[in-house]
């Protein structure tokens, strides 16, 4: 007798579907309080995407191991995953979704023209192809929407989230956005707030990088963005005087303590010789890094960015040929910061790598050495947050008693996209494993 074909993978997805709504939540099923996002099946594989977001860690766990019961149950189903929403959103204290990169650009001192080189450089990474965004976090002074000739009022999403105004295919948000009414004494705590929802609640829409423009001083918006949103990096700028340097060491100093690594300063309206421009600042700026003392820039010398009028309007520079000193400054700035992200992003994660992240602890233990049920001695890749070792070992305890060991384990760093963690498993259990950090 011949075997029954398995049915379409349509017909299977509709299965699942049924069954998930038999499962018992709080207000209902998952399907209609909304929290499976998208149910996938291809070749005998089902994939729930789950919003956890309201639910507390008990529930997750419930929820998580009810999909899979429903799914294994179901006829021509062979295995079954679970993924969260947004999974590639950071855990920090301000998540950030909708960009790969975030780069603050500083400087304690006012007056640098740290704006105007955040907007300008906003122009030359567009016009390299990046889709990029600008943060403006002076919440008492915004500068960025006029340098880019962009208005409010900023719009909201059904859900009240804001939504960024389009500024020439850059996104832009900003106070100045919406504070229609004139100048709003900010103070502490709201000062904070308001931080963190135009920039963590913000639909920011498939951005590469997102530049974040930070206030002078080392107030409540300065500290709040570089403790807690995921900054990939951070720009200094700082005009070649002694008093530049040290308001500029200040900020430095700041993201070395949280771990945002510096990618140069920027010395900002220098002089140039053989030009007739009137710089206020006639010193050598080569000098500027070695006097910022506690930063450890990525870039030892970035080029020197001079005192040109062209660079007093961003809107009118040229940043796709270059013709002026300053505008030939940006694009080598652009080419920089380029270059920085593209060696800020780890390893490349494969293609079949099992996404974990998002998921309370127990179903990313369980799902992980499921996975080994259907890998047979095939290599499982995993990206995941929280300790890859420990699952490493909770993997390998659980292989032993399938008589079966962890031939190789490698852990890649992912900086804030998490952990990738690869595993090779043989029938061998007598073999030692081996632990390979990557370098």
């Amino acid at each position: 007798m011949e075997a029954t074909p398995p049915r379409p993978d349509d017909e299977v997805r509709r299965a699942v579907v049924d069954g998930v709504r038999t499962v018992r939540i709080p207000g209902g099923d998952p399907i209609s309080e909304q929290l499976l996002e998208e149910v996938i099946v291809e070749d005998g594989i089902v994939t729930f995407v789950v919003n956890f977001g309201r639910l507390d860690q008990p529930m997750a766990n419930r929820l998580t191991d009810q999909l899979r019961g429903v799914a294994l149950a179901t006829p021509d189903v062979e295995h079954t995953r679970v993924e969260a929403v947004e999974a590639e959103a950071p855990e920090t204290g301000l998540p950030v979704t909708g960009v790969e990169s975030l780069i603050a650009v500083g400087s304690a001192k006012g007056g640098v023209g740290k704006t105007t080189i955040a907007v300008s450089l906003a122009r030359a990474l567009d016009a390299a192809g990046l889709d990029v965004a600008v943060f403006d976090a002076n919440v008492h002074a915004p500068d960025a929407p006029d340098l880019l000739d962009t208005e409010g009022p900023v719009q909201s999403t059904p859900s009240g989230s804001p939504m960024p105004v389009l500024a020439d295919g850059i996104e832009v948000m900003s106070v100045e956005l919406i504070a229609e009414d004139g100048p709003v004494a900010w103070r502490g705590a709201m000062v904070h707030d308001v931080v963190t929802d135009l920039l963590g609640n913000a639909v920011w829409e498939g951005r590469d990088v997102l530049l974040v423009d930070l206030p002078p001083g080392i107030g409540e918006a300065v500290t709040t963005l570089v403790q807690q949103a995921p900054l990939d990096g951070g720009l200094l700028v700082s005009t070649p005087t002694s008093a530049g340097a040290r308001s500029t060491e200040r900020t430095g100093a700041l993201f070395e303590a949280y771990g945002v690594p510096t990618i140069g300063v920027a010395p900002n309206m220098v002089a140039t010789e053989g030009e007739d421009l009137e710089s206020p600042y006639a010193c050598d700026s080569r000098s500027l890094t070695n006097e910022i003392d506690s930063v450890d820039p990525v870039n030892e010398s970035l080029e020197p960015i001079p005192f040109d009028p062209a660079l007093r309007d961003p809107l009118t520079m040229d940043v796709v040929e270059p013709s002026t000193p300053g505008e030939e400054a940006i694009v080598s700035l652009a080419t920089c910061v380029q270059e920085f992200l593209s060696g800020s992003t780890g390893p490349e994660v494969p293609e079949e790598a099992v996404d974990l992240r998002g998921l309370p602890p127990t179903s990313v233990r369980r799902q992980a050495i499921a996975e080994f049920g259907v890998a047979d001695d095939s290599p499982v890749s995993i990206v995941m947050r929280g300790d890859a070792e420990e699952l490493s070992e909770v993997v390998e305890q659980r292989l032993e008693y399938d008589g079966r060991s962890l031939a190789r384990t490698t852990i890649d760093d992912l900086g804030r996209d998490g952990w990738l963690l690869e595993l090779k498993a043989e029938a061998d259990a007598s073999t030692p494993s081996t632990s390979e950090p990557a370098a």
